[in-house]
């Protein structure tokens, strides 16, 4: 019993320290200074969606220890969402609506992502991309080709990247302002 315990806790602060560096890595300045994605809480959310769907996609592909790794990884999207939506003083009531609604959106954007990336061209996924984005208030600025790119960038990154690192938490993101983001080691 003690060391199932041992296994969630040690579960959960991996998939915390990596949804830290998705949330890091979705709030790269580039993607809103440059690259057209809207500064706002939507757009934000819309970046941080995106960078979870590629993790997801990813630790679909390691067994039954990355489908665990997977769905603490959700939990901990569950809980950021829980406590920032308390923080901004959204009612008692309506938090669990507002929460369910964005696990639905995960998912949604976890199939039409996740065959869009399938495809063998951009096309499918320049156009999610942008249809996403424009729906949050992009306008014609956006650069949706190169968000496109940097996708598949991370998803060539995180495809050769050996399963133990991918299960241990510890990946090392594209550089977009400049440096690589790593997610920090657990317990150090």
């Amino acid at each position: 019993m003690l060391m199932r315990l041992r296994l969630w806790r040690d579960r959960h602060e991996k998939a915390r320290s990596l949804y830290g560096s998705i949330v890091t890595q979705a709030r790269s300045r580039r993607f809103y200074a440059r690259w057209g994605v809207p500064d706002t809480a939507d757009g934000r959310f819309e970046m941080i969606l995106l960078h979870l769907v590629i993790m997801l996609h990813r630790l679909g592909r390691e067994g039954q220890a990355g489908q665990n790794l997977a769905r603490a990884l959700t939990e901990a999207f569950a809980v950021d969402l829980d406590d920032n939506l308390r923080e901004m003083t959204v009612g008692d009531l309506a938090v669990p609506r507002h929460v369910k609604r964005a696990v639905g959106a995960l998912h949604e954007r976890h199939v039409s992502y996740g065959t869009a990336l399938a495809a063998s061209d951009d096309g499918p996924l320049t156009a999610a991309l942008q249809a996403r984005l424009e729906a949050v208030g992009a306008g014609g600025g956006l650069e949706a080709g190169r968000i496109c790119a940097y996708i598949r960038q991370v998803s060539c990154r995180l495809d050769v990247l050996p399963g133990a690192e991918v299960l241990a938490g510890q990946i090392t993101w594209p550089q977009i302002d400049g440096k690589a983001r790593e997610a920090q080691p657990i317990g150090g």
